[in-house]
């Protein structure tokens, strides 16, 4: 992920953690765990192999490798490994789907 603007800070949720409610804030973020809620950043987002996320989510860049349920808005690029999952809608900039 880009660090962007956040000065390289991430947080984590992780793989036996599993939380619900709201994030906001201006740091980057890992999802290795399950979430459920809304997460909206002016950093970065990644959903780890692990990570199943509920929730509408946007950020600068999104990087999935779990699973996404929701709708996404990537201010600059949404990638999507070949293990990775978005069932929803989606907005970004750039758009990078692995086979």
């Amino acid at each position: 992920m880009d660090k962007g603007n956040t000065g390289g800070t991430t947080s984590l949720v992780s793989k036996d953690v599993r939380i619900e409610g709201d994030i906001q804030g201006n740091e980057n973020l890992q999802v290795e765990g399950k979430f459920k809620g809304s997460i909206k950043l002016t950093g970065d987002i990644g959903i780890g192999p692990t990570g199943v996320v509920d929730a509408d989510v946007e950020a600068d860049n999104i990087v999935i490798q779990g699973q996404l349920n929701g709708n996404v808005v990537a201010r600059k690029q949404l990638q999507i490994q070949s293990s990775g999952k978005l069932l929803g809608d989606c907005t970004a900039q750039s758009i990078d789907i692995k086979e």
